[in-house]
């Protein structure tokens, strides 16, 4: 599975990003353009691609996933995850709002969540964690035949994987442009196609 983000929309764009996604070899993950009425027209179409008006916004997204917990195995506690995390990225030199965004997934941190990417990685955050449970408990071991309404039968269930927040979960589906059904389905599809990078 190959991931493409198109640069530079134009006329053609939305069918080139449709044929693009009907490869069953490739997933388009994002578009950017500069114009963003164009930008704009081109993901209301495709709800489930990311609209970027700046290439290196792709990379930041990317960047903010991939630390968000890079602290946590040695500081698993709510007073030392994400602020020793994020003492160490701004002694790195990471500017201050994407250190503020990783902080953004924890409720104690008290961080607003107040754009978009602040919003998809609390909204992510404790699904992720939850999906690869359901998976665990499959005779498959997979992802691949795991179904959105067994994911969300077992939120329901408080004592299946009960260290996950049900709040957490509703809450960040509630802050997306979709309801918690389409939010679980997404965020399947999304790793389904990372499956055998991640061990689901």
């Amino acid at each position: 599975m190959v991931r493409i983000g198109v640069i530079g929309v134009g006329y053609w764009g939305p069918n080139l990003v449709r044929c693009l996604r009907e490869s069953p070899h490739c997933e388009v993950a994002y578009i950017c353009d500069r114009d963003t009425k164009k930008l704009k027209q081109i993901c209301d179409r495709f709800p489930d691609v990311i609209g970027v008006t700046d290439p290196a916004e792709v990379e930041r997204w990317g960047v903010v996933g991939l630390l968000h917990d890079f602290d946590y195995e040695q500081n698993p506690t709510e007073d030392r995850h994400l602020h020793v995390g994020g003492r160490i990225l701004r002694e790195r030199g990471y500017d201050e709002e994407m250190v503020r965004t990783i902080e953004s997934h924890a409720n104690y941190m008290n961080v607003p969540r107040d754009t978009p990417m602040k919003k998809a990685i609390f909204a992510c955050d404790e699904l992720v964690g939850f999906i690869g449970a359901c998976v665990k408990v499959r005779p498959s071991k997979a992802i691949a035949d795991l179904p959105v309404s067994s994911v969300l039968k077992r939120l329901k269930d408080k004592a299946f994987a009960r260290a996950v927040s049900r709040d957490d979960v509703q809450n960040g589906a509630d802050g997306l442009p979709r309801p918690l059904e389409e939010h679980v389905s997404f965020t399947m599809e999304a790793l389904k196609r990372i499956a055998p990078e991640i061990g689901l």
